[in-house]
């Protein structure tokens, strides 16, 4: 991973372990692989408990910077590798759907016109 980039791993109300810290430097390494103008990923794991049901949720929160973009993307699951695993995905996707959309844009350039007169450029009278 480039030591440029700001990774940043936030728990709430979970304790963050060694495996849980591996999967999630697995996920933003796949990540910088598709894009290497990423220069901040913070990703917040949540654990979110319902008092009437007794079961707890998941939430994992992504928020991406580069230099043009910034996004914020959340999963939710019973399984916090699930979660992760599906928030790796939403960023891939943004990420390659940003990519296309801008070589789309590079190869649909219009030409310009330009209400000017230019002047020339050649040397004919020197």
């Amino acid at each position: 991973m480039n030591p440029n980039r700001n990774v940043e791993i936030v728990g709430r109300r979970l304790e963050l372990t060694e495996s849980i810290r591996g999967k999630v430097s697995e996920m933003v390494g796949k990540l910088c692989e598709h894009d290497s103008d990423i220069s901040r990923i913070r990703v917040e794991l949540e654990l979110e408990r319902h008092s009437k049901t007794h079961q707890d949720e998941f939430i994992a929160k992504g928020h991406l910077d580069d230099h043009r973009n910034h996004f914020d993307v959340s999963a939710r699951g019973n399984d916090l590798y699930k979660a992760i695993s599906e928030l790796g995905d939403k960023l891939d996707r943004l990420i390659r759907n940003k990519s296309r959309r801008r070589v789309t844009q590079r190869r649909n350039a219009s030409p310009i016109e330009l209400d000017v007169e230019l002047p020339k450029t050649g040397t004919d009278g020197i």
